[in-house]
């Protein structure tokens, strides 16, 4: 699977966020509804995907995911579910959209030393969502006379297409582009947060230290930059320092045996190997991992992920064979070196160690995704759509695991379905003669009433992405 997109404008980000006030939102720009920011956060949804590189990978995004369902269960009822999506982005960043939908940036897994501090972030933009802060601030500002929707993701459009990493990055909390949009955080907000966040952080069993880590992190982070592309979350509404100082004084006065509580990393750490190891860049993940101070198993497979991703196919088979010898029992291990077999041509070795991987771990989308691919290029093209359709139904927008099942699904003489597999991924690569092309072979091949209206539905689902592409 791949990762998709470029980068989302940050002031649209910063004008979303306030839509998770149905009633403040109405107070402004007229009546909207719960199922109209339902409908906006898979609006959403979907520029976050045509902007930003997505992380698929759903070791990473479940464990994710956890962190944000033990802070949402030590907060109020909240009116949507929580959603969390994981973006490729080297900024110390996460923020809260419509209808409960949380984006976190990878850099915030990379720069941070621990699950509490990783959780601390999370909490504080879970309390900006739960004090209603940007909805109390469009009150306050008076905002009318926005365009529809469609007029503003226009304008998204337009915008989004400059600036580098650092540029469209949105501040821990604080939301880059506000001024644009006369939308900021007060002090008085900021301070509810850290103090909200703090709640919900140790009422969820996290260590309150983890907050205090995560400040200095992104203090040092900005005086080594000199302010750059680092955020502007700490040196505002109050000050970094003042900041630090009021959070390490409530720590301070809390039970002992809270202050002193401590998280077990060791998940946080696979996830930070395989962050490092995917998705920075490689020959920096590879002098990382090959430190001498560097030579747990986690680090040996991190080091043989950099490698074959540098291509150095005798290496990194050195370097899996080593790592296997270190964790031979471990699914991620597993996992890893049967995409390393595959990618590699050795298809027996691939398929054996995904099989186990998907029986023991079924919701691994990479593992099932690759043994698909294992299965299929040994013949077995049954197994190989079954799985592929259990990918594809967890990301129906890729198109790689499209155009896969499309061609595994033509194997088996199922045209009408490749077709329509070949039109969508072709679309989502947004090569649209190619789209309209398998499209109206679709068509042509088209048994009934439930084809056709497969057919429709594929239509407005482009229809409506091509709308978000300006297209």
């Amino acid at each position: 699977m791949r990762t998709r997109g470029a980068r989302a404008a940050a002031w649209l980000l910063a004008f979303l966020i306030a839509w998770t006030c149905p009633r403040s939102v109405a107070d402004a720009f007229g009546e909207f509804t719960i199922r109209d920011e339902l409908e906006l956060a898979r609006k959403f949804d979907l520029i976050i995907e045509t902007r930003f590189p997505v992380i698929e990978d759903t070791r990473i995004t479940g464990y994710v995911q956890s962190i944000v369902d033990r802070l949402v269960a030590a907060m109020p009822p909240q009116p949507f579910p929580i959603k969390v999506t994981v973006v490729k982005n080297g900024a110390l960043n996460a923020f809260a959209s419509a209808a409960g939908h949380i984006t976190i940036f990878t850099g915030l897994i990379t720069n941070l030393d621990g699950e509490d501090e990783l959780a601390s972030v999370i909490a504080h933009e879970l309390a900006h969502v739960s004090e209603r802060h940007i909805a109390k601030s469009i009150e306050q500002s008076q905002l009318t006379g926005a365009g529809s929707l469609l007029g503003i993701l226009a304008a998204v459009l337009v915008g989004s297409q400059g600036g580098g990493e650092g540029a469209s990055a949105l501040a821990l909390g604080t939301v880059a582009g506000a001024k644009a949009m006369q939308l900021k955080y007060t002090r008085e907000n900021e301070t509810d947060a850290d103090q909200y966040g703090l709640g919900y952080l140790v009422d969820a069993g996290f260590g309150p230290g983890g907050m205090v880590g995560a400040f200095e992190k992104i203090r040092k982070l900005q005086w080594m930059s000199g302010g750059g592309d680092v955020p502007s979350y700490l040196s505002t509404h109050p000050g970094v320092d003042d900041r630090v100082g009021y959070m390490q004084e409530r720590v301070a006065r809390l039970p002992k045996t809270v202050r002193e509580r401590r998280s077990d990393n060791a998940e946080y750490e696979r996830v930070k190997m395989l962050v490092h190891a995917w998705y920075t860049d490689a020959n920096s993940a590879l002098a990382l991992f090959s430190a001498p101070a560097r030579s747990t198993c986690q680090d040996r497979l991190g080091r043989a992920i950099a490698l074959s991703r540098l291509g150095r196919a005798d290496e990194a088979g050195k370097g899996f064979s080593e790592a296997m010898a270190c964790n031979p029992s471990d699914t991620l291990w597993k996992r890893e070196y049967g995409r390393y077999a595959f990618e590699f041509g050795d298809l027996a070795t691939s398929a054996r160690l995904l099989q186990e991987t998907v029986l023991r771990d079924p919701d691994d989308l990479y593992a099932l995704f690759f043994y698909a691919r294992a299965v299929a290029e040994q013949g077995n093209y049954a197994s190989s759509v079954s799985a592929m359709e259990r990918v594809a139904k967890a990301v129906p927008r890729d198109s790689e695991v499209l155009e896969n099942l499309a061609r595994y699904q033509a194997a088996l003489g199922r045209g009408f379905d490749a077709h329509l597999n070949y039109a969508k991924a072709f679309a989502y690569k947004r090569q649209f003669k190619k789209y309209a092309f398998h499209l109206d072979k679709a068509e042509s091949l088209a048994a009934g009433g439930k084809d056709l209206e497969k057919i429709v539905q594929v239509r407005n689902e482009v229809s409506e992405y091509r709308e978000i592409l300006g297209i």
